[in-house]
Parts: structure tokens; C-alpha cells; sequence
């Protein structure tokens, strides 16, 4: 008996392990220590996207923030660290419980909430393909199996979800989103279609959204929000990606 409590011991110590995220060495909040995948985006903060992190720096302080694939929560937990309130989109189930369990680790209960839906051109149950089985894990895709380039992947795992275009979305919001950010590693074109009452919506500032210039849709989901009032203002990526499968993937900031 007390060679198995020291076990339940230690694997409860293991699961509440926590990892502190800084700015210019300052601790801005924590994430629970879940693997590699974790620790390389709470060590990677200031790196990986510095044009997401100066992007959601230029909020006003009443603005909120729509993360349309939140993943365990960088971003959203920023944007709440920086007082905007915060809707999260992750239908990941290991992320989406990550996503949850460090909201409550930061007590950012009254800035985000999240939501386990996946966004898309319309209303309908389908399939979430996962592309790697880990906290953190990236690169998967509903209802197709094609990946951030629009070619074909090998699920090894797929969940039930609840898919939604983006307009009937909003509607059950409280309000319309001021900032909207899409990272969702290939269906950005669909999700774009599925909301151009959003796009059209003044209250809408800004977008940030992540696409790759080789994929066939690439110019035509400029062209869906340009053509609703937004001007490109900046398309960027970390030096880290300047090299290796992501070389084509920019984030792309569109402001009104």
C-alpha cells in the first residue's frame, strides 16, 4: 500500500507541473507541463509569433478577442493576461482540456471562454482528423484529411465534432468580435466562407490569420476579406520558420 500511494503521489505531482511563460523576463502566466509539445511553446513565446504577440499588444483595452484554434491556449491566455476578454475555439479534446485547465490555473475564468466546436462553412457533425496523439499537438483537419498544404494526411485518430460556420457562431455570442484569429492549419478558406456577415460587420477591427501562399485557395481567401473592407498590413513569419516544411506560411494581419 505504500508503494502505490508514493505512485499516486508522484503521478499527481507529474500532472500538476507547471510551466511559468515570460515576457522580457517578466512572469506573465503558467501552463501545466504536458509533454514536449508544451514546453517548446511556453519556451518559444516571444519568438515563435512576435507579430501575434505586438498584434494582440494593440488592442484597446475594451476589445475582444475571437481565437479561432486556440490550442492549449498562448494566445488566449495573453490576450486575458492583457485584460481583453477572450472566446476560444479548440475542438481538439486533449487541447481543449488542456485549454480549460489553464484558464483555471491563471483564474482567467472571467476573460475566456472556450468552446469545443470546429468552425466551418456550415452545420454539421463530422470528423476531426488528428494528425499526432499529444498535448499540444497541431496540423489536424475536420471533416477532409488534408493538411496546412492542402495535400492528403493519414489520421491516426479521429474524434466526433460538432462543426459550425462562423455567422450562426456569432449569433449566440454576447457580442461581435472586435479581433478575429484563425489558426487552423488548412481550413481557413472554409471557415471564410462561412462568414461573411462577420467579415461585412464594422465591429470587426482587425484579422490575424495564418496561410500558406502555395495552397490553391491562398488568393482567393485574400480576396474574401479584402473585398469586405480590410487592407493587408503586414504578412509575417518568425525567423525560426524561415527554413523547413513552413517556409510558405506567413500570418497575414488585415485591418479595416
Amino acid at each position: 500500500r505504500p508503494f502505490y500511494n508514493a505512485l499516486n503521489f508522484l503521478w499527481d505531482a507529474r500532472l500538476e507541473s507547471n510551466l511559468v511563460v515570460r515576457e522580457s523576463g517578466k512572469e506573465i502566466f503558467k501552463v501545466l507541463d504536458y509533454g514536449k509539445l508544451v514546453r517548446l511553446r511556453a519556451s518559444t513565446f516571444e519568438i515563435k509569433e512576435p507579430e501575434t504577440l505586438n498584434w494582440i499588444k494593440g488592442f484597446d483595452p475594451k476589445d475582444n478577442l475571437l481565437d479561432i484554434g486556440a490550442n492549449i491556449g498562448i494566445y488566449s491566455l495573453y490576450a486575458a493576461y492583457r485584460g481583453i476578454n477572450v472566446t476560444s475555439i479548440e475542438p481538439d479534446a486533449l487541447n481543449y482540456a488542456l485549454l480549460n485547465l489553464n484558464i483555471r490555473l491563471n483564474n482567467f475564468g472571467g476573460k475566456i471562454v472556450p468552446y469545443c466546436v470546429a468552425i466551418h462553412n456550415k452545420r454539421k457533425f463530422s470528423k476531426f482528423n488528428i494528425s499526432s496523439n499529444c498535448w499540444g499537438g497541431a496540423l489536424n483537419s475536420f471533416d477532409n484529411s488534408f493538411d496546412y498544404k492542402g495535400e492528403v494526411f493519414k489520421p491516426i485518430h479521429s474524434q466526433g465534432v460538432f462543426g459550425i460556420d462562423l455567422d450562426s457562431f456569432i449569433d449566440v455570442l454576447p457580442s461581435i468580435p472586435n479581433h478575429l484569429k484563425i489558426d487552423v492549419d488548412g481550413n481557413e478558406h472554409l471557415i471564410l466562407i462561412g462568414a461573411k456577415k462577420l467579415l461585412t460587420n464594422k465591429s470587426l477591427k482587425s484579422i490575424l490569420i495564418e496561410l500558406d501562399e502555395k495552397r490553391k485557395d491562398y488568393e482567393s481567401s485574400k480576396f474574401m476579406i479584402e473585398q469586405s473592407g480590410f487592407k493587408l498590413a503586414e504578412k509575417k513569419q518568425s525567423n525560426i520558420f524561415n527554413q523547413g516544411p513552413f517556409l510558405s506560411t506567413f500570418n497575414h494581419i488585415f485591418i479595416r
